[in-house]
């Protein structure tokens, strides 16, 4: 080792050389430091708010949709943020419909500290969401000019869904279209916005799909024409053996004409009044419809209808009981016992014919038939001997009776 090289070690593992070295690196470390907190500063932004776990069929009406986010860090962190660097939410997991406070959480990058949100909590209130099918309204705009009307009309859809909360959709009178006459009188296939008819302003948004319709119409001169089911008027109650069926009308509508606003206040057209009372068998007639309240209203065909009453027999159950078995057929043996001797029977019928049954006129009778059994004891079915056509058997108990032969 050179004279050089030794004095230089000499120097490098000196005490003194050491603690000078240590308090240079000191010092640097302290101005890094303090000039990395001199540099560090406040910085505001604003943070759109998301909301999670927002249920199904639920919207959120909040007070906000934004908050301001104060953060800290160094002038190089904070200049370096962009749009969308700081996440704000609130979640709504596990809540129901109802009003709430949630507090605002905000998500920032590394090396940047949330010194203050503003405002920390948003009120908020969570409500239903429903869709509802609506039919469309043809509605001429300004109307129709009188001795013209529409014969037919065609849209496509007939029916569209409206969304929005629910004490929105129940301000809904209508959904409709408004064509005017030009358009109508082309005879061509028009497309035209759906417009809502409401009672009262929406509080929120309201959504119709589709937006548009299609329509087709055929205009006609004269009278407008319309379809209107006929209701029978029947007092009196048929005979106690029956009971109406049904009321079979023909035709069931019945075309009117008149003014279109009169002939929309016609829902329906009245027989004159049918007595039923005392029918016991069905029955067809030609009724007469009643005039109607309208002077400028008239039918455009016949003014009477055919009606068909039909009945149906209305039956009733009588239980027969100890009622005597009788022995049948020819037999090997002088005679025989049956045990049980009597069954009960339950039989149904018309009320008049079942009021008839008396001991003198019983039209129902159990027996066993014993011909060809060489057995001296057996169990045998119960047959019936019905002489009634309107009485039906519906149970015999016993069903089964045991004969004996006597053997003398």
């Amino acid at each position: 080792m050179t004279p050089g090289n030794r004095k230089i070690d000499v120097l490098l593992s000196s005490p003194h050389f050491l603690r000078i070295i240590s308090i240079v690196i000191a010092v640097l470390l302290w101005f890094y430091v303090s000039g990395d907190r001199a540099n560090e500063i406040v910085k505001t932004f604003r943070c759109q708010v998301d909301f999670l776990n927002v249920p199904s069929q639920t919207i959120l009406k909040p007070e906000t949709k934004t908050v301001e986010v104060s953060v800290s860090g160094s002038r190089r962190v904070l200049d370096s943020l962009q749009q969308g660097s700081i996440l704000c939410e609130v979640d709504t997991k596990g809540l129901s419909l109802g009003k709430y406070r949630l507090a605002v959480r905000a998500i920032v990058p590394k090396d940047v500290k949330v010194v203050g949100i503003n405002p920390s909590q948003i009120a908020l209130e969570m409500i239903r969401y429903v869709d509802r099918l609506v039919p469309v309204e043809v509605v001429v705009k300004e109307g129709l000019p009188s001795g013209i009307y529409l014969e037919s009309v065609h849209i496509m859809p007939k029916d569209v869904t409206v969304k929005g909360i629910e004490k929105d959709l129940a301000r809904i009178e209508s959904v409709r279209i408004s064509p005017t006459l030009e358009q109508l009188k082309s005879g061509e296939e028009i497309t035209l916005p759906v417009e809502i008819v409401k009672s009262q302003p929406f509080e929120d948004e309201v959504t119709i799909d589709p937006g548009q319709i299609k329509v087709t119409a055929v205009l006609a001169q004269g009278l407008p024409k319309k379809k209107v089911p006929v209701n029978v008027q029947v007092i009196g109650e048929p005979d106690s053996d029956y009971s109406v069926k049904a009321i079979v009308v023909e035709p069931s509508e019945v075309e009117v004409e008149g003014p279109y606003p009169r002939l929309g206040k016609v829902t329906r057209l009245e027989t004159e009044t049918i007595d039923i009372t005392g029918l016991a068998q069905e029955q067809s007639m030609i009724v007469p419809l009643k005039p109607l309240d309208d002077s400028l209203l008239k039918y455009t065909g016949a003014s009477s209808v055919r009606v068909n009453i039909l009945l149906k027999p209305y039956t009733v159950s009588k239980l027969l009981t100890n009622v005597g078995v009788e022995v049948e057929g020819n037999s090997i043996y002088p005679g025989w016992s049956v045990e049980p001797n009597t069954v009960n029977i339950t039989i149904e019928g018309i009320p008049s014919e079942i009021e008839k049954i008396s001991e003198t006129d019983f039209p129902i009778q159990p027996y066993v038939n014993v011909t060809n059994i060489v057995s001296r004891k057996l169990m045998v079915p119960v047959q019936i001997r019905n002489t009634s056509s309107s009485i039906r058997v519906v149970k015999v108990d016993p069903s089964r009776v045991t004969v004996r032969a006597e053997v003398e």
